[in-house]
Order: structure tokens, then sequence, then C-alpha cells
């Protein structure tokens, strides 16, 4: 390592530099497919081995292991890389982005929750870090609500909406095998795509964590996990209790007039490395401390946003709270992104309907579709199923409605 690494509580999660975001398309359906539930294909290849064995220098959860190694063997490449090879490719940035792992309690948490996208001070859309501002509801660092915060950096990798983060909703970030899908992929294309020996290949797998030496580091993290004389990963040490998704939760929420699935995630329930967690919620000054810890959120994907919900009951706040964001779009407010930045409003109807205080109104079902008539008759479309446009409503919040 070419610096020391800060202890676990304090240490900073890395920002993955901007990169162009792959086009993605991700239904409600497909989101439907997000933890909890078994593991979408088995892992396979070399095994770490249990907490508390000979020889182990780092530890890693058993569930975001196996997500991990699930999305490898589904993951295509053009090259000769292993199974094993392009896990440990995976794996590698993961200690330096979130926890470096060295007792089972740091464990890297699915669930990680940038706390260093703090404001400077200087209200601007040229640069991100001038620009969280906008991360604040109503884009406001003076809020009386500051953990209502949109945090951009998610996850086992700390994918930022601002980069290779974009097109992603935060639950399929914490999502491991969801998000490992897309790593795999993009580390396989950019190892087979380059040219040179091993480590050139290699540091073209980690481009986008190249920041702050990263790919020196995560070579050296490579090579302990793959080690000359061991078998591969005899050095990693599986922690139990820590899931694919690290503690969040698929629960069924009513939302719109709809049922909809949301994710819950609740920064106390984190599995693994906490450290983010656990210090000041409101975060600090301006430009010198952490930014504020998130209250738990709900989160909903829909037709090309990304909407997440601060209840009240949660927050503690007066007011229940929803911001919106452009999937594919930077969080912050940029100059020259007309589309970036988050639309925010002081009221959420959204209703989880495993929580009993919150009195959910589910909607009922469907009428039966009218019975077939002669052919090349009107069918009429009923208007639960109709779908405004923004350029149908008088412009108000949230202006989409009906079925997607």
């Amino acid at each position: 390592m070419s610096d020391p690494v800060p202890s676990p509580r304090r240490r900073r999660p890395r920002r993955l530099l901007p990169a162009a975001a792959l086009a993605a398309t991700v239904t409600l359906a497909g989101a439907a497919g997000l933890i909890p539930g078994p593991l979408r294909g088995a892992p396979a290849g070399a095994q770490p081995v249990p907490a508390g064995s000979a020889g182990v220098t780092r530890y890693f959860g058993r569930g975001a292991y196996d997500g991990i190694r699930a999305a490898v063997a589904a993951t295509p490449r053009s090259c000769e890389l292993s199974d094993d090879e392009l896990a440990a490719l995976v794996m590698a940035p993961v200690f330096k982005e979130v926890s470096m792992a060295e007792t089972p309690e740091t464990a890297p948490s699915p669930m990680t929750l940038s706390r260093w996208d703090e404001w400077t001070g200087v209200r601007s859309g040229s640069d991100n870090m001038h620009a969280n501002y906008g991360l604040y509801p109503f884009a406001d660092p003076g809020t009386p609500y500051p953990r209502a915060y949109w945090t951009p950096g998610v996850g086992i990798f700390q994918y930022d909406s601002g980069g290779v983060g974009a097109p992603f909703t935060a639950a399929e970030l914490v999502d491991v095998q969801y998000v490992a899908g897309d790593v795999a992929a993009g580390m396989a294309g950019r190892y087979c795509g380059a040219g040179g020996d091993g480590y050139a290949r290699r540091a073209a797998a980690w481009q986008p964590w190249q920041g702050l030496g990263g790919i020196a580091k995560s070579e050296a993290l490579f090579q302990d996990m793959m080690a000359v004389g061991t078998p591969a990963f005899a050095r990693i040490g599986l922690v139990d209790g820590i899931e694919n998704g690290g503690g969040m939760q698929a629960r069924t929420c009513v939302t719109g007039g709809r049922t909809v699935p949301c994710w819950y995630i609740d920064p106390s329930k984190a599995q693994g490395a906490n450290w983010w967690a656990l210090d000041d919620p409101t975060g600090g000054p301006a430009g010198s401390g952490e930014a504020p810890l998130p209250a738990p959120f709900y989160v909903v994907k829909e037709d090309g946003f990304e909407v997440r919900h601060f209840m009240a009951v949660d927050s503690g706040y007066p007011v229940d709270l929803a911001g919106r964001r452009v999937l594919g779009q930077n969080a912050r407010p940029r100059d020259g992104q007309p589309q970036s930045g988050i639309v925010w409003q002081d009221w959420s109807d959204l209703c989880d309907t495993s929580r009993p205080e919150m009195g959910c109104a589910v909607p009922p079902s469907p009428a039966p579709a009218p019975a077939a008539g002669p052919p090349g008759t009107p069918v009429p479309v009923p208007d639960l199923l109709r779908v405004y446009r923004p350029e149908d409503t008088d412009g108000s919040p949230f202006p989409f409605t009906g079925v997607f």
C-alpha cells in the first residue's frame, strides 16, 4: 500500500471517477428480482474459508460473496479469464472503497452509504463537490430536515450517480448480486479489450477505480486473494450474517393508487462494517465534516425515475418528504446537464403494507376485462390504464399515474 489506511470507523469510501454510463432499462418486473430471496444462480469456483481459519487476512460477508460469485458465473467474456480471476478482480476494489476488512466485524457492508459527499460551502454546478448542496431537501443545506439526505454513493462498490452508478437505484446498488453483474461485465470487457500482460489488463479492468492510487491498491489485494502457493481465496474468511442485501428489506408499498415493490433501507440495520452509520447523523460543517446520515428511507422505481421517500414515522420530522431523480442522471444539479438534480416535495402518499401503523388502504382489484365483441369492435380503455404525461397536467410534482 502506498499510504496509510484510515481506521475502519473514519475511513472515507472513495468516489468512483465519472464514466460514461452504459444504457440500461430495468423494468419494475425486473427490479422485483432484488433481494431478499434465493440468489439467482449457484456460486462456483474456489471458496474462501470460515472466519477464524488459519491464514485469513481479510473478511467478507458470506451472502455478499455468494452474490458476487453468482454474478461472475453469469458474465460472458471474450478472452481467457477464469471465474476465480474475475471474482478477484471484482472484489479487489471493494476493500479500498468500503473497508479493509481486517476483522470479522469490519467485513464490507452491502448497505454502505457514503458520508463524504459533504458540501464545500460554494453553491455551484461546476463540479460534484460544489453541487452537493443539491443533495439536501429542496437544495438547501440549511434545511430543518438534513437527514432526508440523498446519498449519491451507495453500496459495496460505491457506485455514484455522478458516474457509473447513474442508471441504478439505491436498492439495485445495495443488492450485491445485482450490481456485481454490471461490475463484472465492465471489468471483463475492459480486461479482454486491453493489450499487454496480466497487470496491464487488470489495470484496465480497474480504470473506474483508479483515483487515489486505486489500481496499485487493487493489484495488491488481488495478489493477496490469488497468492501463489495457496488455494484461491484461502486468505478470505467468510462471515455469517452478512446477506447479499446487507440488511435491506424488500417490501410492498401503496403509492399513487398502485401497489408497487419497494425497498426499505435502514442504516441502523446495516450488516458488516457500519462505522458510517454510527457517526454524528447530522453531518459536520460545510467542507470539513461528513454529510448527514440519511434517516431510514424507501426506494421506488417508476417509469424511468428513482424515488426516495423519507417518512415522518421514521425521520421524526413533522412532514413526509420525497425526492425524484431521472435514472441515468447525476443526483447533483450540474451545469450543462438539464436533467440532473433532484425534484423534492414536502409530502408523500407512500404506505408500507407491512407496517400497520401506516394504515395502508390497499387499492381494490381491477374490474374484469370487458367481454370481447365482434371483430373490429373498439374496446374502451379504463381510466386506471391511461398514462398521463407531464404535458397533460398542471405541472404538479410526480405527475405520473396509471399502470406502467
